[in-house]
């Protein structure tokens, strides 16, 4: 829910009202509902306050006590202020907490019991907050302004110095309003992206504009700023060497009492139904739960082949007599690409955002709140690639000779197509085997990362700073070094991967249509569990979330407990060998790389033409490329960031055909 935005200026800034409507109003989609400002120091005042001029401001979602949450909101002495985002789930609990300390409540909000909260604790109220949030309270007395963005990275927070001053918003496109803010491509912010196909806090692609870390908070307390973690993970997985057998019915206890702590709401909600395992044990959870029928969404390709979830979604509906709701997408998605990189501020290179921004749109029009599956994987072991040093030790027993003399070159030579299930596996094991010779550590991360250090080089990026991407991700291993690999890798996931990719497109494509997302999984109580279940308990062979198909297995179809696992996917490298041809053509035209200045054309071209050969699957590179270059012709290109979406056509591309 919501949007926030502010500043912290040591001298006034003129139209200091006019700037923060602004740049609050450049957050309506994420709350149409409402919206409010507060200045400490405003035009027209007889007298101002001590200390720096301080706006904050907000556009609201309603989803919780709809007539008494106007924001921002103050103490009972109006000397602290807040403006939030998010949902907490233990308010209640923690209402009754404060009001037996003498808190005196003047709404039902959540909001409300936040400020109480840091009356009473102060900074550390973050840590008894159960739920998604990212937040700003400026405390008078104290010349204190404190910035929280919630453990797992569920809200945005994003922050920045120019002239003197300090300015946060809940998305980068409001800081770009803000007076010395530059719109300069950060060439290490690149260079991560290209490794991860995001770029991982506390960069953003922009120079000088930061992401609060998951997990962090910033504090300015009388000129003087810091970051500062106050949530590096479980505690069952930072403080407890020690693994807990739990039962599958504890497992499942456990997950659907986060599915109805996350049922908090005053408005309509439903959930989104892919197919998958995740959101088939949050929905399942839900029609345990809920006395009405469950309202469920989901999108599917035409021609999509194994990328199709449908007839998976479609089984789920039946079983639990859902209302559901599906949408079918063709390959002229695309063109909702420069409005859905608008909404996300600075390049993903996930394709998913297409049918995420699709579903969201359709989900919108009957509730106003919806629940994912985001975050399963990440805890209870959904992935193949958790595997990883199990499938690299058995090829490594293999002899030498035949290893790198027959198996290993035969490999490299087969297509690699992900729309076949051959091709998909061939894919998966080049991906696995190729870097043998690497620590474990980085050999995951490899296995992870999509533009290797040559590749990167052929691109033509420098490497003149002498530091690798995998640093932002190698201090996450270290940190769980007594626990078995694959739950090092589940954790490194948790930091990284997870708020840098799924969490992330789910709040923007989302928010882009005024929907609140929640994603039980990425629940605090649950997580404790999550870790202190033992690996064996996750994986078990082949099978991964071994303990979830477990605990669904008498309450939901059986036939989707035993599909394999394929994800969210979109068919970009089948669209990218047909309709989306011409786009990637003039998106990586020579004279289009030149214009942006960031990429070596040659080898540009060989990937283009070694895909559309249809032999090499180079979909995710020269996806990642393309969207880089939209998001350059959008944000950096033009004279002044856009204040609205805009579409290929405004940025010169032509509209790839409507048929496939």
């Amino acid at each position: 829910m919501c949007g926030i935005v502010g500043f912290l200026a040591k001298n006034a800034q003129p139209d200091a009202r006019l700037l923060l409507e602004r740049m609050n109003n450049l957050l309506e989609h994420r709350g149409p509902d409402d919206a409010g400002l507060f200045l400490n120091r405003d035009e027209g005042a007889e007298e101002a306050p001590a200390g720096p001029q301080v706006a904050l401001a907000m556009r609201r979602l309603s989803i919780i006590d709809l007539h008494t949450g106007h924001q921002p909101i103050s103490n009972e002495d109006e000397t602290c202020w807040i403006v939030f985002i998010g949902e907490i789930y233990n308010h209640q609990e923690l209402r009754r907490e404060l009001e037996g300390r003498g808190h005196i409540f003047r709404t039902r909000t959540d909001t409300e019991a936040i400020l109480h909260a840091y009356e009473e604790y102060g900074p550390e109220c973050v840590g008894r907050l159960r739920g998604m949030f990212g937040f700003a309270i400026w405390d008078q007395p104290r010349q204190r302004l404190l910035l929280a963005r919630d453990p797992v990275g569920i809200k945005p927070l994003y922050w920045t110095e120019a002239g003197g001053s300090l300015a946060f918003a809940s998305e980068i496109k409001s800081l770009l309003l803000f007076p010395g803010v530059g719109r300069a491509v950060d060439p290490i912010a690149l260079d991560d992206y290209l490794t991860y196909l995001y770029v991982p806090p506390p960069r953003t692609m922009f120079q000088g504009i930061a992401k609060l870390p998951p997990g962090h908070r910033l504090i300015w307390e009388q000129g003087s700023l810091r970051v500062e973690e106050y949530w590096g993970g479980p505690a069952s997985l930072l403080e407890h060497p020690a693994a807990e057998p739990l039962a599958p019915e504890r497992v499942w206890a456990a997950i659907r009492e986060s599915v109805e702590a996350h049922l908090l709401s005053d408005v309509p909600l439903g959930a989104f139904l892919s197919g998958g395992l995740d959101s088939l044990a949050v929905v399942t959870a839900m029609a345990e739960i809920c006395r009405e029928p469950v309202r469920t969404f989901t999108v599917g390709f035409e021609n999509g082949g194994l990328y199709n979830e449908l007839d998976a979604a479609r089984l789920a509906a039946e079983h639990f007599r859902t209302e559901h709701e599906s949408l079918m997408l063709g390959p002229e998605c695309v063109a909702e690409l420069p409005k859905i990189l608008w909404m996300l501020d600075e390049p993903l290179a996930d394709a998913s955002v297409l049918p995420n921004y699709a579903v969201a749109r359709l989900a919108r029009q009957k509730v106003k709140v919806a629940l994912s599956g985001a975050g399963g994987d990440e805890l209870f072991g959904g992935y193949q690639r958790y595997r990883g040093e199990e499938m690299a030790a058995a090829w490594g027993r293999i002899p030498g000779f035949l290893r790198n003399g027959v198996l290993l070159p035969t490999l490299r030579l087969l297509p690699n197509r992900g729309d076949t299930r051959l091709g998909d596996r061939v894919r998966l094991a080049q991906k696995f085997l190729e870097p043998l010779d690497l620590p474990s550590e980085q050999r995951y991360l490899a296995w992870n990362s999509f533009f290797q250090e040559p590749q990167k080089r052929a691109l033509g990026l420098p490497n003149g700073t002498g530091r690798h991407s995998f640093e932002a991700a190698l201090p996450h291993f270290r940190r769980v070094e007594h626990r078995p690999f694959s739950d090092r890798a589940m954790y490194v996931d948790l930091k990284t991967y997870l708020p840098g990719d799924p969490l992330f497109l789910a709040d923007r494509m989302t928010m882009a249509h005024s929907l609140e997302s929640r994603v039980p999984f990425v629940d605090p109580v649950l997580m404790e569990l999550a870790y202190r279940l033992p690996a064996t308990e996750k994986l078990k062979g082949s099978v991964t979330k071994a303990i979830i198909r477990e605990a669904l297995l008498q309450r939901a179809p059986e036939a989707l407990l035993v599909k394999p696992k394929r994800g969210f996917g979109t068919p970009t490298d089948l669209w990218l060998r047909g309709p989306w041809r011409p786009l990637a053509e003039q998106a990586l035209a020579p004279e289009a790389l030149r214009r942006t200045g960031s990429f070596q054309s040659d080898f540009v071209q060989r990937m283009l033409a070694q895909h559309q050969g249809g032999g090499r699957d180079f979909s995710q590179h020269l996806w990642a490329l393309l969207v880089f270059q939209l998001w350059h012709a959008l944000f950096i290109e033009p004279d002044r960031a856009p204040e609205g979406p805009v579409s290929l056509h405004d940025l010169g591309f032509r509209m790839p055909p409507k048929q496939v």
